[in-house]
């Protein structure tokens, strides 16, 4: 009878314990795809609270999201499933941060959100985007102090952010973004002092 590939120098057993170890890994790497999905929504469904100004609902959706994005943490460390938890990490930091912003006008620490430097920085960088949108909101409805204040938080950033060295890759693309934002939050600012309603 003919041995089939591997017998008695170790390659079936070894491959056998491999087969069950990313079977594993894809049956967990599902589980959280599910589970980060929800966060994801519930994650963008805060930043539109906040973006309509029912900052209580955000405020709600955000205190429901802190354990799990706790529960979370291990998984965001290990390479097997940091690609699946990184955007919801993120989306979330990003709906945290714009929350403290429109709240007190402030970044709020990375240790208030016990994530890693990575996915804060990243979350920051995308947070950008959402005060443009509300400081063209509070444009349209002649609120120049708001405008004036998402232009000076956006411009900070910027400026703090290019401390770093990013390589090429997601953080450097999502800080070039921050970039043109803050040109945009120029261009506004220049437009409401030509219109005279601000000095």
């Amino acid at each position: 009878m003919a041995k089939s590939i591997g017998d008695g120098n170790g390659i079936s057993e070894e491959f056998a314990s491999l087969k069950k170890e990313i079977e594993t890994v894809d049956s967990k790497r599902e589980a959280l795809i599910t589970s980060t999905r929800e966060i994801l929504k519930a994650s963008k469904g805060a930043i539109y609270s906040l973006q309509r100004g029912d900052n209580r609902a955000a405020e709600k959706a955000l205190a429901e999201l802190k354990p799990k994005i706790a529960a979370l943490k291990p998984y965001s460390e290990d390479a097997n499933y940091a690609s699946v938890t990184k955007p919801p990490i993120q989306e979330y930091v990003e709906a945290a941060c714009f929350s403290e912003f429109v709240a007190t006008g402030k970044i709020l620490p990375r240790k208030a959100l016990g994530v890693s430097a990575e996915n804060y920085i990243a979350g920051l960088c995308d947070l950008s985007g959402e005060i443009v949108r509300k400081a063209v909101n509070a444009a349209i409805n002649d609120d120049a102090k708001t405008v004036m204040a998402a232009k000076r938080f956006i411009e900070n950033l910027y400026y703090g952010l290019m401390q770093f060295d990013f390589r090429n890759g997601e953080l450097r693309r999502k800080f070039d973004g921050i970039k043109y934002d803050l040109k945009k939050m120029e261009d506004l600012l220049l437009s409401l002092k030509l219109q005279g309603k601000v000095m």
